[in-house]
């Protein structure tokens, strides 16, 4: 193997992000299925898969069309069936089957029963067919063995095509988005170094300024981490924890290099530098784009869906990818001992901003709660995402707004009944 380098730090962040659940350890998993992580290697796959498929069905080869088995009923795997369909379908003249095999008994089961006969609509308007309460035990090079992990029902497995136990489907290619597990590392690191990590799932543990629990030099975040503090649960994998946690990372790690390195306990080292804690919302506005322009969002309880809503998860998207744009990276100074950023014009630089990219300020006219509530629930392509956004924004900021405009919700849903 390589040689290892050794390569001092005065503090280090690990931010190795996750790989996808299972793919290593189910049999066939990683030589036969394609997997989500990384997204390099998922996004090159798919445009090999779908070259292949233009030859084919240019010379004829192709009369049956294509079966996608996507396995993983999250996010990733709604969003990834929702894609093929509008990436394959014409290419296939609708010659295109997917499946989609979900291990609970339900879509989003933590969500409301508004948000999740929305998204039972959109899948069946797209013709994608959810199997659940499925576990699969090996990938073949033609079919995903699967078994139900429902003792009460077996229903599940019935569009399956076996000789007797009716648990193979056949696919054509086979996806993996079964959502996150640990990286090796995080395991050797613990075993070589002692780093603390949870003993079920190999997660790095750190405290809520995002620092390690045994080893006060070590920061961590995003997927990687749990974060331990108190009762409170650690936020599930999702980028925008990730992204949230990024302005309190750099301002701590910050921090510790400002004061030095002689505390040595935990406490003295978050009182003395004067670490900002990390304080994850409870929960977050979830968009799956629909692949033809539209989107389906969740917030509050309410259903979102429509053009807007795909507008709206493109103008966050690029928001965030424009952080990443050169002229607008900071620089330091090591004279003043701070960071700057400038706006474009010469001469005129600023103290660079750790606040959240999205940052939102309330309005000091907002719009009526009827018409708030109004204005979400429309489909039609006239729907402004800007305003709808600073909608959502403003019931996140209010919780008396909020309610309001969720009781019209829940009386709106009543007399629809």
């Amino acid at each position: 193997g390589s040689k290892m380098e050794k390569i001092p730090f005065d503090v280090v962040s690990i931010d190795i992000g996750s790989t996808t659940r299972d793919f290593s350890s189910i049999p066939g998993a990683s030589r036969y299925a394609i997997s989500t992580r990384p997204i390099s290697d998922l996004v090159r796959r798919i445009e090999k898969e779908e070259e292949e498929l233009k030859g084919k069905h240019t010379d004829g080869t192709t009369p049956n069309g294509a079966r996608v088995v996507v396995v993983g009923g999250g996010a990733a795997g709604i969003e990834l069936s929702l894609a093929l369909r509008a990436r394959w379908n014409d290419l296939l003249d609708s010659k295109l089957s997917i499946k989609l095999i979900d291990s609970n008994n339900m879509l989003f089961p933590s969500e409301t029963p508004a948000c999740r006969s929305a998204l039972q609509r959109v899948m069946e308007k797209y013709s994608i067919e959810v199997l659940h309460n499925l576990e699969v035990d090996e990938v073949t090079s033609s079919h995903v063995h699967v078994s139900s992990n429902d003792d009460d029902d077996d229903s599940a497995v019935n569009n399956a095509d076996s000789d007797d136990t009716k648990t193979k489907i056949p696919y054509t290619h086979c996806i993996w988005a079964t959502g996150a597990e640990a990286h090796t590392l995080a395991w050797d690191m613990h075993e070589q170094f002692g780093l603390a990590v949870s003993p079920d799932r190999g997660w790095i543990r750190v405290n809520r300024h995002l620092q390690s629990v045994s080893h006060p030099s070590v920061f961590a975040a995003g997927d990687c981490c749990e974060i331990v503090n108190g009762d409170r649960r650690s936020p599930p994998k999702a980028g925008v924890y990730a992204v949230r946690s990024g302005p309190i990372l750099i301002e701590n790690l910050t921090r510790f290099l400002d004061v030095g390195s002689h505390c040595t306990t935990m406490d003295d080292a978050a009182d003395e530098r004067g670490l900002v804690a990390y304080s994850p919302q409870d929960d977050f506005l979830k968009l799956l784009m629909c692949g033809d322009g539209t989107a389906l969002g969740f917030r509050f309880g309410i259903p979102l869906y429509g053009k807007w809503v795909w507008e709206l998860k493109d103008h966050i998207d690029q928001m965030f990818m424009d952080l990443f744009d050169v002229k607008n990276f900071p620089t330091y100074d090591s004279k003043t001992n701070k960071n700057e950023v400038s706006n474009g014009e010469e001469g005129d630089d600023k103290d660079f901003d750790t606040a959240q990219y999205d940052q939102y300020e309330s309005k000091k006219e907002r719009m009526k709660a009827e018409d708030a509530c109004q204005l979400l629930l429309r489909t039609d392509d006239d729907v402004d995402f800007q305003r709808a956004w600073n909608v959502l924004r403003e019931m996140m900021g209010d919780e008396e707004y909020k309610e309001d405009v969720l009781s019209i919700f829940h009386r709106s849903t009543i007399h629809t009944q």
